[in-house]
């Protein structure tokens, strides 16, 4: 069954009024996950693919891990949401088809990324960017094969600023859903973005389809 909605190209650099005419769509595919995957991250990031599509063309493509790791002592941080995901565990695999830019206005050429949690610094550098401190970052799929590793701080940073190509790591904003979500969908977070929520597991993700933080 395909699942289709109008929505903003996730992480676009549009303008949004030339975002608004454009004709973007979401569905579920039939794509293989791209060859570059571990076998072992193929056996878990399997739920997918969701295409995302601009005038016809597929933007990105994304498989999720419909169960990701838990901690045993999550966190209760001012600003984390999603605490109860282990830090620097894998949650999914990305396939940029076109150039996109992250959260932070960063341009994140085509290719595929493994995504891993992580969580902002509470930090001057860092004010204002987003509400919300949870993060996935992108790491270039070829340097990223094991899904049981759990990357720590310096590990995310390092592996994810290979995706950006600059010293800051290639981010997604996750906001939190307060909605009911049976099935993936879209809705607009507090600051108006467009986000597409899905449930993982116990868990419902809302990753930014739209909007950057500031820079």
């Amino acid at each position: 069954m395909y699942l289709r909605a109008t929505l903003i190209v996730l992480i676009s650099i549009l303008t949004p009024n030339s975002v608004w005419a454009q004709d973007v769509q979401l569905e579920m595919t039939k794509e293989s996950i791209p060859e570059v995957i571990s076998q072992e991250t193929r056996g878990i990031a399997g739920q997918g693919p969701y295409t995302i599509s601009v005038d016809g063309q597929a933007s990105a493509r994304f498989w999720l891990r419909a169960n990701p790791p838990l901690s045993s002592s999550p966190s209760s941080e001012l600003g984390i949401t999603f605490g109860q995901l282990e830090s620097g565990s894998l949650v999914g695999v990305v396939e940029l088809v076109q150039p996109w830019a992250d959260y932070k206005n960063n341009s994140i050429q085509p290719g595929t990324y493994t995504m891993r949690y992580g969580v902002m610094p509470a930090d001057g550098n860092h004010m204002g960017v987003s509400p919300y401190r949870d993060f996935l970052l992108l790491i270039p799929a070829a340097e990223d094969t094991d899904p049981n590793q759990s990357f720590n701080y310096v590990e995310l940073i390092t592996g994810s600023a290979q995706a950006s190509g600059v010293p800051h790591p290639a981010v997604l904003a996750l906001f939190p859903i307060w909605d009911e979500v049976s099935e993936p969908k879209l809705t607009k977070n507090e600051m108006d973005q467009w986000t597409f929520a899905i449930k993982l597991g116990d868990l419902v993700l809302g990753l930014v389809i739209v909007g950057h933080g500031e820079v």
